[in-house]
Protein backbone atom coordinates (compact mmCIF):
# COMPACT_ATOMS: atom_id res chain seq x y z
CA UNK A 1 0.00 0.00 0.00
CA UNK A 2 1.06 3.45 -0.31
CA UNK A 3 2.66 5.21 2.52
CA UNK A 4 0.65 7.62 4.59
CA UNK A 5 -0.58 10.28 3.27
CA UNK A 6 0.62 14.10 4.10
CA UNK A 7 -2.99 15.02 3.91
CA UNK A 8 -5.68 13.11 4.29
CA UNK A 9 -8.03 13.28 0.96
CA UNK A 10 -11.43 14.19 1.52
CA UNK A 11 -12.86 12.66 -1.96
CA UNK A 12 -10.76 9.82 -2.75
CA UNK A 13 -11.18 8.30 -6.29
CA UNK A 14 -10.43 4.35 -5.77
CA UNK A 15 -9.55 4.03 -9.07
CA UNK A 16 -6.68 7.03 -9.32
CA UNK A 17 -5.64 5.55 -5.36
CA UNK A 18 -4.85 1.65 -7.02
CA UNK A 19 -2.79 2.72 -10.15
CA UNK A 20 -1.21 4.94 -7.74
CA UNK A 21 -0.15 1.95 -5.21
CA UNK A 22 0.78 0.14 -8.17
CA UNK A 23 3.29 2.56 -9.89
CA UNK A 24 4.66 2.95 -6.05
CA UNK A 25 5.10 -0.76 -6.17
CA UNK A 26 6.86 -0.77 -9.40
CA UNK A 27 9.00 1.50 -8.32
CA UNK A 28 9.98 -0.36 -5.21
CA UNK A 29 10.39 -3.34 -7.20
CA UNK A 30 13.95 -4.51 -8.87
CA UNK A 31 14.78 -3.77 -12.40
CA UNK A 32 12.95 -7.54 -13.66
CA UNK A 33 9.41 -5.79 -12.49
CA UNK A 34 6.16 -7.34 -11.37
CA UNK A 35 3.68 -9.31 -12.25
CA UNK A 36 0.40 -9.46 -12.41
CA UNK A 37 0.13 -12.03 -10.31
CA UNK A 38 2.19 -10.93 -7.87
CA UNK A 39 1.03 -7.00 -7.70
CA UNK A 40 -2.70 -8.87 -7.19
CA UNK A 41 -1.50 -10.15 -4.05
CA UNK A 42 0.03 -6.85 -2.72
CA UNK A 43 -2.82 -4.93 -3.76
CA UNK A 44 -5.47 -7.40 -2.32
CA UNK A 45 -7.08 -6.86 -5.57
CA UNK A 46 -8.49 -9.36 -8.69
CA UNK A 47 -5.76 -10.17 -11.35
CA UNK A 48 -8.63 -8.59 -13.99
CA UNK A 49 -8.94 -5.37 -11.75
CA UNK A 50 -4.96 -5.48 -11.87
CA UNK A 51 -4.98 -6.38 -15.45
CA UNK A 52 -7.05 -3.29 -16.30
CA UNK A 53 -5.63 -0.72 -14.21
CA UNK A 54 -1.71 -2.07 -16.03
CA UNK A 55 -3.70 -1.56 -19.77
CA UNK A 56 -4.40 1.68 -19.02
CA UNK A 57 -1.03 3.26 -17.40
CA UNK A 58 0.54 1.24 -20.42
CA UNK A 59 -1.21 3.40 -22.58
CA UNK A 60 -0.08 6.19 -21.40
CA UNK A 61 3.51 5.10 -21.26
CA UNK A 62 3.73 5.41 -17.54
CA UNK A 63 4.14 1.91 -16.98
CA UNK A 64 5.86 -0.91 -19.39
CA UNK A 65 5.74 -4.45 -20.04
CA UNK A 66 8.39 -6.79 -20.84
CA UNK A 67 7.80 -9.18 -23.84
CA UNK A 68 9.75 -12.24 -22.77
CA UNK A 69 9.32 -11.85 -18.57
CA UNK A 70 5.57 -10.31 -19.17
CA UNK A 71 6.22 -8.42 -15.98
CA UNK A 72 5.93 -4.72 -15.56
CA UNK A 73 8.08 -1.95 -14.98
CA UNK A 74 7.94 2.08 -14.55
CA UNK A 75 7.61 3.68 -17.90
CA UNK A 76 9.37 6.59 -19.46
CA UNK A 77 6.77 9.12 -19.32
CA UNK A 78 6.94 9.04 -15.40
CA UNK A 79 10.76 10.04 -16.32
CA UNK A 80 10.06 12.55 -18.64
CA UNK A 81 7.44 13.90 -16.13
CA UNK A 82 9.53 13.93 -13.54
CA UNK A 83 12.37 15.88 -14.62
CA UNK A 84 9.98 18.87 -15.33
CA UNK A 85 9.04 18.76 -11.20
CA UNK A 86 12.77 20.40 -10.18
CA UNK A 87 11.89 23.12 -13.08
CA UNK A 88 8.88 23.85 -11.41
CA UNK A 89 9.93 24.14 -8.14
CA UNK A 90 13.14 26.29 -8.19
CA UNK A 91 14.48 28.33 -5.33
CA UNK A 92 12.59 31.74 -5.80
CA UNK A 93 9.81 30.12 -6.63
CA UNK A 94 8.11 29.48 -3.65
CA UNK A 95 5.88 31.47 -1.65
CA UNK A 96 7.99 34.92 -0.38
CA UNK A 97 5.19 34.61 2.65
CA UNK A 98 7.38 32.42 4.38
CA UNK A 99 10.05 34.43 4.59
CA UNK A 100 7.23 37.70 5.11
CA UNK A 101 6.38 35.45 8.47
CA UNK A 102 9.98 34.92 9.47
CA UNK A 103 10.91 38.67 9.02
CA UNK A 104 7.33 39.72 10.83
CA UNK A 105 7.82 37.52 13.59
CA UNK A 106 11.45 39.00 14.71
CA UNK A 107 11.23 42.56 13.11
CA UNK A 108 14.78 41.89 11.37
CA UNK A 109 15.80 41.84 7.99
CA UNK A 110 15.74 38.59 6.05
CA UNK A 111 17.68 37.00 3.13
CA UNK A 112 18.07 34.11 0.65
CA UNK A 113 20.85 33.79 -0.57
CA UNK A 114 22.68 31.24 -3.53
CA UNK A 115 26.25 30.59 -4.23
CA UNK A 116 27.28 31.72 -7.73
CA UNK A 117 30.87 30.34 -7.94
CA UNK A 118 32.92 32.34 -5.45
CA UNK A 119 30.41 34.75 -3.96
CA UNK A 120 27.28 34.65 -2.52
CA UNK A 121 24.09 36.57 -4.19
CA UNK A 122 21.58 37.92 -2.31
CA UNK A 123 18.13 37.20 -4.66
CA UNK A 124 15.12 37.67 -2.33
CA UNK A 125 15.02 39.80 0.65
CA UNK A 126 12.06 40.92 3.28
CA UNK A 127 12.74 44.21 5.38
CA UNK A 128 11.08 45.28 8.66
CA UNK A 129 9.39 48.95 7.96
CA UNK A 130 9.83 50.73 10.96
CA UNK A 131 13.19 49.82 12.17
CA UNK A 132 16.76 50.20 11.65
CA UNK A 133 18.03 47.40 9.37
CA UNK A 134 20.99 45.75 7.82
CA UNK A 135 21.59 47.40 3.70
CA UNK A 136 21.58 44.62 2.03
CA UNK A 137 19.91 44.59 -1.62
CA UNK A 138 18.73 41.86 -3.92
CA UNK A 139 21.22 41.50 -6.48
CA UNK A 140 24.58 41.90 -4.15
CA UNK A 141 27.31 40.41 -4.31
CA UNK A 142 28.93 39.04 -1.15
CA UNK A 143 31.86 36.77 0.38
CA UNK A 144 31.02 33.06 1.09
CA UNK A 145 33.95 33.35 3.97
CA UNK A 146 32.73 36.27 5.43
CA UNK A 147 28.92 36.08 5.65
CA UNK A 148 26.74 33.22 7.36
CA UNK A 149 24.87 32.87 4.15
CA UNK A 150 28.08 32.26 2.15
CA UNK A 151 29.77 29.81 5.43
CA UNK A 152 26.70 27.61 5.12
CA UNK A 153 26.59 27.32 0.84
CA UNK A 154 30.14 26.07 1.27
CA UNK A 155 29.69 23.75 4.05
CA UNK A 156 29.43 21.09 3.07
CA UNK A 157 32.79 21.26 0.46
CA UNK A 158 36.06 19.58 0.87
CA UNK A 159 39.59 21.27 1.90
CA UNK A 160 40.26 21.04 -2.13
CA UNK A 161 36.93 22.79 -3.30
CA UNK A 162 37.47 25.84 -0.47
CA UNK A 163 40.38 25.99 -1.63
CA UNK A 164 39.84 25.81 -5.57
CA UNK A 165 36.95 28.23 -5.11
CA UNK A 166 38.50 30.70 -2.41
CA UNK A 167 42.55 30.39 -2.17
CA UNK A 168 44.50 30.02 1.15
CA UNK A 169 44.49 34.05 1.74
CA UNK A 170 41.03 35.50 2.48
CA UNK A 171 40.25 38.88 2.16
CA UNK A 172 39.58 40.76 5.40
CA UNK A 173 37.03 42.82 5.94
CA UNK A 174 36.74 43.82 9.62
CA UNK A 175 39.03 42.84 12.41
CA UNK A 176 36.91 39.42 12.79
CA UNK A 177 36.60 38.14 9.59
CA UNK A 178 38.31 34.99 8.96
CA UNK A 179 41.67 35.40 6.89
CA UNK A 180 43.00 31.82 6.29
CA UNK A 181 41.86 28.59 4.46
CA UNK A 182 42.84 26.67 7.71
CA UNK A 183 40.35 28.94 9.71
CA UNK A 184 37.64 28.27 7.64
CA UNK A 185 37.60 24.72 7.54
CA UNK A 186 37.53 24.97 11.22
CA UNK A 187 34.58 27.29 11.37
CA UNK A 188 32.90 25.39 9.09
CA UNK A 189 33.21 22.04 11.00
CA UNK A 190 31.91 24.33 13.79
CA UNK A 191 28.62 24.96 11.45
CA UNK A 192 28.53 21.86 10.47
CA UNK A 193 28.43 20.60 14.06
CA UNK A 194 26.01 23.20 15.11
CA UNK A 195 23.60 22.87 12.04
CA UNK A 196 23.57 27.25 11.51
CA UNK A 197 25.87 29.76 10.60
CA UNK A 198 26.91 33.45 12.48
CA UNK A 199 28.64 36.31 11.08
CA UNK A 200 29.45 38.14 13.88
CA UNK A 201 30.49 41.72 12.40
CA UNK A 202 32.64 39.57 10.37
CA UNK A 203 31.45 41.49 7.04
CA UNK A 204 29.78 44.83 8.23
CA UNK A 205 30.74 46.78 11.13
CA UNK A 206 27.76 46.61 13.70
CA UNK A 207 25.59 43.79 11.85
CA UNK A 208 25.24 40.03 13.14
CA UNK A 209 23.16 37.32 11.04
CA UNK A 210 22.36 33.53 11.20
CA UNK A 211 21.92 31.47 8.88
CA UNK A 212 20.69 28.04 7.79
CA UNK A 213 20.37 25.86 4.51
CA UNK A 214 17.74 25.11 1.85
CA UNK A 215 17.54 21.66 0.67
CA UNK A 216 16.39 19.94 -2.20
CA UNK A 217 15.58 16.48 -3.49
CA UNK A 218 18.58 15.01 -3.83
CA UNK A 219 19.58 16.55 -0.19
CA UNK A 220 22.06 18.72 -1.51
CA UNK A 221 21.79 22.47 -0.16
CA UNK A 222 20.80 24.70 -2.76
CA UNK A 223 20.33 28.11 -0.61
CA UNK A 224 20.80 29.39 2.58
CA UNK A 225 18.71 32.12 4.65
CA UNK A 226 19.36 34.22 7.23
CA UNK A 227 18.54 36.56 9.51
CA UNK A 228 20.38 39.60 9.93
CA UNK A 229 20.14 42.59 12.50
CA UNK A 230 22.13 45.14 14.55
CA UNK A 231 24.94 43.52 16.94
CA UNK A 232 22.82 45.14 19.92
CA UNK A 233 19.91 43.74 19.66
CA UNK A 234 20.49 40.06 18.22
CA UNK A 235 22.57 38.89 21.88
CA UNK A 236 23.02 34.69 22.17
CA UNK A 237 19.69 34.28 23.61
CA UNK A 238 17.87 36.44 20.56
CA UNK A 239 19.71 34.87 18.32
CA UNK A 240 18.91 31.59 19.62
CA UNK A 241 15.11 32.07 19.49
CA UNK A 242 15.82 33.20 15.91
CA UNK A 243 17.00 30.22 14.91
CA UNK A 244 14.21 28.24 15.86
CA UNK A 245 11.83 30.17 13.79
CA UNK A 246 14.91 30.10 10.84
CA UNK A 247 14.62 26.52 11.23
CA UNK A 248 10.74 26.06 10.76
CA UNK A 249 10.93 28.40 7.54
CA UNK A 250 14.13 26.83 6.09
CA UNK A 251 12.42 23.83 6.13
CA UNK A 252 9.11 24.09 5.07
CA UNK A 253 11.30 25.76 1.85
CA UNK A 254 13.90 22.37 1.69
CA UNK A 255 9.96 20.47 1.48
CA UNK A 256 8.95 22.95 -1.25
CA UNK A 257 12.18 21.99 -3.33
CA UNK A 258 11.16 17.85 -2.59
CA UNK A 259 13.60 17.52 0.49
CA UNK A 260 12.34 14.10 2.58
CA UNK A 261 15.54 13.58 4.78
CA UNK A 262 15.67 13.27 8.15
CA UNK A 263 18.68 15.34 9.26
CA UNK A 264 17.83 19.02 8.40
CA UNK A 265 20.25 21.14 9.12
CA UNK A 266 24.19 20.76 7.88
CA UNK A 267 25.52 17.05 7.62
CA UNK A 268 28.52 16.00 9.31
Amino acid sequence: MLEKLEKEVKYPVQTVERALEIIKLLAQSGPEGLGISELSRQLGLGKSTVHRLLNTLVAYRYVEQDAKTTKYRLGWALFEIGNVVPRQHKVGNFDIGILEDLCAEYDETVNLGIRDGNRTIVITKVEPELRLRANVNIGECEPLHATALGKILISELDSNQLKSILGEKLEGFTPHTIRTLDELINELKKVREQGYALDCEEYCYGLTCIAMPVRDFTGEIRAAVSVSGLTSRLNFNRIMEIKNGLEVATRRLSSYLGYKGGSFSVNL
